[in-house]
Order: C-alpha cells, then structure tokens, then sequence
C-alpha cells in the first residue's frame, strides 16, 4: 500500500477511535434526558450528506439555571472545541452556537473566542491541513422559552415560527435545514475536550457506572452559599446542600429541581437521593439541568402550581393542543378553587396530567405533569382542601 491511501486510510479511522473513546466516557446529556452523547454523533455520523450541523443549544432558560453562562462566559474554548470535536467525528462542518437572548455579554465573548480561533487558523478549509472543514455562526436567541426545545431551536435559526417538530425523523437524520444535525447543550459538549485529551476510561472512573463525570449544579438565593458548583455524579444531595450550598437560609419545604419540567422534592427525601440520572429516576423526580429553586415552608404550594401551569400556557407553541389547551385548563381550574368555593374533581385532574403528559409532542407540555404530581403526591394535607372530598 503507498503511503499516500495508508495516510488516507488512517485519517478515516481517527474520527472511529475517538467515537470509541467516547462511547467508553459514557457521557450523557447535561441538558435533560440524559441521552447518550456517543450514540447520537453515531446516528448522524452514519447518514450520507454533504453538508452537516453541530448546533450548541445555549438557551438556557430554566429559572434558576445558569451553568451555561458560566461555561460560555468564563470557559468559551471549552465549548468551541467541543464543538469542532463534534464535528470532525460526525463528518458536520458548521457550528451554530444558539445562545439566549438574556446573555449579552455570553455572545460577545463567545463571538470574540471564535475571532480568536480565526486568527490562530484554527477554523475555515483544510484546518492546519488536516482536510477538516469548520466554521461557527452565532445566534442570539430573541426569549422564547419554547426555543429550548431542540426542534423548535431549529426551527428558529431557519428563520420559522419556533414550533416543535413531530419526531421521527429526528434531527440526526433531518435536522437544520433538513440536513443531519446533533443539538446538545453547553455544559455536554464542554465535556468533549477532556475525554480526547484524558480518555473515555478516564472520564467514566469519576461518578458511578450509569452516570459517568461531573455535573454543573446551581443553588438558587435561599441557599447560605448560593452559586455554581461542580460537583462528582453519585454525590450525595445531602453533601451538595449542607456542604457546598451551606444548607439553607430559612425553612425550606420542597425544592425544584431540573427547570419547571424537573421534578419537586421535598425535604424528606433529600437523604435518598445522590446526583446522576438513575437515582432520581428512580425516586421519580428529574435531574434534569440541576439546577435547585427551593420553596419556603410559608409559600402556599397552591399558588407555585398555578404558576406552572400559567407558565406552560405562557410558554408554549402552540403547535399541539394537550399542551395549549391542557395547561389553560389546568390553571383555570386551580385558580377558580383559590378564589371561590369551587372544589377541583381529583379524577379530573389526573386526567388532564394523563393527557399532557402521553399526548404532547415535546418536553414541555409532557414534563409538566411530573412536578405537578410531586405536589400531589406529597403535600395532599396542603393541597387536600382544594379538591372534592
């Protein structure tokens, strides 16, 4: 064999050991479902196109989130690289980093990272010839919380009304412009640098077996210690709210956990739950982005579901009725029981959650339900006077 096709067959083989060492991370996405980031670069990578997509979901905005920022305005590169990393094992040669629109300062930083990176020739045609193709676009996203969903991002960068997608296809397959695209979140892709660098089995040695590496956790103002933290997947939640957060201001009753769409946890089950996936899962709650609202003991439960469910309505697309129309329902009738002496029907009530949560076609309208349930399920002496006997 010449040693030009050795050097040819060589290249095409990089992009495969890297993909291996990911798949041996066992990273999985810090920005929801906790899916496997190995599994889905193989999914777009296997598609036939001459064009790809690496788009960065940088639109945080979950209440009490702000990881993200943190990773875009303090470790831009961390990301960018990511990204690059991404793309080389996709075979993708554009970058969209999607940032939201509240982070002025997150989108300047980043657009000057990517000037820099311009300067070193490390982006553009044939990068340090290497035959790899990259370059960034950056958009500020315009407050549409809807925009967090991945499809309805896409849909916002093509210049459309930001509904969600009816999936299958996936956006693998079609995404961006109807080419294969993988859309992951800030706090994923930041993790991409060190697994090349250190190793998939490095990577996978901190945290536990199903929840490999660390997790970016935000504790809200009720906190003694409020901020941003780091911490090993398995710690214990105990650990990260006595120890890293200084435990808590005042009483504190419940806390939010994950976004709207994360699951409620009250203090009582503070002890059985550590940080990754599997654990809350387990307990039926939703780790989600990790970031904690807390609700203090003398804040009325009925008032923040109410919230909700306003929220929801507020919030979404429009696009499939369980959610439009089901969360309008859902606040109507809480707010009628907080203001007359209207009793809610319990049934009715689960049923509406039932068809939010298997009829909505995105995360919003299916991940109401759950904190919903959470409420019901542990506070019925609080909530118990609102509904018929």
């Amino acid at each position: 064999m010449s040693i030009i096709k050795y050097s040819r067959k060589f290249s095409q083989q990089i992009p495969l050991l890297c993909l291996a060492e990911l798949k041996d991370s066992g990273l999985r996405g810090r920005g929801g479902a906790g899916f496997s980031m190995a599994f889905k670069l193989e999914s777009c990578r296997n598609v036939e196109d001459v064009m790809k997509f690496i788009v960065c979901n940088a639109d945080e905005g979950d209440p009490g989130a702000f990881s993200d920022r943190y990773l875009l305005e303090q470790r831009p590169h961390a990301l960018l690289m990511g990204m690059m990393i991404a793309g080389y094992l996709t075979g993708a040669s554009v970058g969209v980093v999607y940032i939201r629109g509240e982070y002025p300062e997150s989108v300047t930083i980043i657009s000057d990272a990517i000037a820099l990176l311009h300067d070193k020739k490390f982006l553009g045609k044939n990068i340090l010839g290497s035959n790899f193709n990259f370059d960034f676009k950056v958009i500020k996203a315009q407050g549409a919380y809807i925009c967090g969903e991945e499809t309805a991002l896409l849909s916002s960068i093509e210049g459309q009304r930001p509904e969600v997608r009816v999936r299958p296809p996936y956006p693998t397959q079609k995404g961006l412009f109807n080419k294969p695209t993988v859309v992951n979140n800030v706090e994923t892709l930041a993790n991409l640098p060190f697994i090349m660098q250190q190793g998939g089995k490095k990577f996978a040695s901190i945290g536990t077996a199903k929840s490999t590496g660390t997790k970016l956790i935000s504790l809200d103002g009720h906190f003694n210690r409020p901020g941003i933290y780091e911490a090993d997947m398995g710690t214990p939640l105990r650990a990260v709210i006595d120890e890293l957060g200084g435990g808590f201001k005042h009483p504190i009753k419940a806390m939010h956990i994950g976004g709207p769409l994360g699951g409620l946890v009250p203090i009582s089950k503070i002890d059985n739950l550590t940080v990754d996936f599997d654990s809350f899962a387990k307990e039926g709650f939703l780790l989600g982005h990790a970031s904690i609202v807390c609700i203090p003991e003398d804040y009325p439960l009925i008032d923040y579901i109410e919230h909700l469910f306003r929220f929801t309505s507020h919030e979404s697309c429009g696009k499939c009725f369980p959610c439009r129309l089901g969360s309008t329902r859902g606040y109507e009738m809480i707010d009628k029981a907080r203001n007359s002496d209207y009793k809610m029907d319990r049934q009715l009530m689960d049923d509406l959650l039932e068809t939010l949560e298997t009829g909505s076609l995105c995360a919003l309208g299916g991940g109401l339900p759950l904190p919903v349930k959470n409420a019901l399920k542990y506070f019925d002496s609080e909530l118990s006077p609102y509904f018929k006997k």
